[in-house]
């Protein structure tokens, strides 16, 4: 036997074991996120959390990556966390919590966020995006009639009447949401939430004549048109439904928000191909919605032939809503 072969024996016979580390995975989410891959970027950062638990540097890139998914309150989660128990110096949170905020129609938590940002970081990367944000804050607040220091249980009060529509408590949060409507005469997202609940009550009238009023003031409103039509749909009005339906079609919204809305509008619709399209580019993009989300997901992606994506989906809804269990949309009647 040769030397080459002796050696080539030595090699195969030695085994290198490889231990990926948190440092490992936290450069992959960098460069899974530079891509714009969230999907894997978050894979990648919470995987990194888990093996270096208490780092702020991989927290603080997790939380970026989940404000980019639109889980602004997950993010915001961390970033407190990194601020509160970690690394107080870390002042760049603060500019980022300005931010999330914002997008959750915080005023005075994103203005707090953003002037604190600025007084702690004279010479930061993001001083002058502070200074924007700041005066965008300020005419956010002038268009809805907002003052970022009076009138900051807007959205308290908004999120309590959700809370009241999803347990089904209707008069409450009618009486809250007509409260609302009166302080914040602009305010969409309550005129929408309104209709609902008056939906629920079976008040189908007065909800349309709501929605109807959303579209007149604030044209294009999305939220307002998917309700309206939904509300046709199960009121067996054709005629309104294909208009609407057209309209929705034409509409090609940014935000994740209004993509989601959308996806699941055509989903209740029957109209499964276009919900699938939308829901599965959101899930591409790194959306880790929740369980309705995998619900409509499964639901499009079987009606529409894609039986594999449909099972896999369905997993997901189960591990976040079990009582779900035996409800699979291919077993519905």
């Amino acid at each position: 036997m040769s030397k080459d072969s002796k050696a080539t024996k030595n090699r195969t016979g030695m085994l290198l074991s490889f231990t990926p580390t948190g440092e490992y995975y936290f450069t992959k989410g960098l460069k899974a996120y530079q891509r714009r891959d969230y999907h894997k970027a978050m894979k990648y950062l919470k995987r990194a959390m888990q093996l270096e638990p208490g780092e702020p540097m991989i927290a603080c890139q997790l939380a970026i990556v989940l404000s980019e998914n639109g889980q602004y309150k997950e993010a915001n989660h961390l970033l407190h966390t990194i601020l509160e128990e970690w690394d107080e110096d870390m002042v760049e949170c603060h500019y980022f919590l300005a931010n999330n905020y914002a997008h959750l129609g915080l005023f005075k938590d994103a203005y707090h966020h953003a002037e604190l940002y600025m007084q702690l970081e004279t010479d930061g990367e993001f001083i002058e995006d502070a200074e924007d944000l700041l005066d965008l804050l300020t005419l956010e607040a002038e268009d809805l009639e907002v003052d970022l220091y009076e009138d900051d249980d807007l959205i308290s009060r908004q999120e309590e009447a959700r809370e009241l529509l999803e347990s089904g408590d209707f008069p409450d949060a009618v009486e809250l949401l007509e409260g609302v409507i009166k302080d914040f005469p602009e305010y969409w997202s309550a005129y929408n939430n309104l209709a609902l609940a008056y939906y629920y009550l079976g008040e189908y009238a007065k909800a349309d004549e709501l929605l109807d009023e959303v579209l007149e003031k604030n044209p294009g409103n999305l939220h307002a048109l998917c309700n309206k039509v939904i509300f046709a749909f199960y009121e067996k009005d054709w005629k309104t439904v294909k208009t609407l339906k057209e309209v929705l079609l034409k509409i090609m919204p940014l935000s994740v928000e209004h993509q989601f809305k959308l996806g699941t509008t055509f989903a209740l619709l029957g109209e499964y191909e276009m919900a699938y399209s939308w829901l599965k580019k959101l899930y591409k993009q790194g959306f880790e919605g929740d369980g309705a989300f995998y619900y409509w997901l499964a639901s499009s992606a079987y009606h529409t032939g894609r039986q594999q994506t449909a099972e896999k989906s369905w997993q997901r809804v189960i591990q976040l809503n079990p009582e779900k269990e035996g409800q699979e949309p291919w077993k519905e009647k």
